[in-house]
């Protein structure tokens, strides 16, 4: 009998629902390659430290390449993979059911209003 962990899709959802995770992969899908001060200024609020674990399991997991050019201080540049483009155009998908909830509350809100 298989596992939870077994299934692929799980695994996947387990990598995006870390902090930050798909804010990192949502930046570099709407801004491009990115240097990593760039890309930290681009997410108000994760540090530093956070930021390179996230950047570390993506390139880890194929979502995003790592180009170093070698200088004082290095160059590091981050951009989405082939793989990490085709998930971000997955993300995407989700932005018309995700404005559709979000604005349920407000209507509801509106609807109690409405009645008392």
């Amino acid at each position: 009998m298989d596992t939870p962990s077994s299934c692929p899709v799980d695994a996947v959802l387990k990598l995006l629902a870390g902090p930050w995770t798909t804010h990192v992969l949502w930046t570099l899908q709407t801004r491009g390659a990115l240097r990593f001060g760039v890309l930290k200024r681009a997410i108000p609020g994760i540090s530093s430290r956070l930021l390179t674990e996230r950047l570390r399991r993506l390139a880890g997991a194929g979502f995003v390449d790592r180009e170093v050019v070698p200088s004082v201080p290095p160059q590091v540049t981050y951009r989405l993979t082939e793989r990490g483009r085709r998930l971000g155009g997955v993300l995407a998908q989700l932005q018309p059911l995700v404005s559709e909830w979000e604005a349920q509350p407000a209507r509801a809100i509106e609807a109690g209003e409405r009645r008392a």
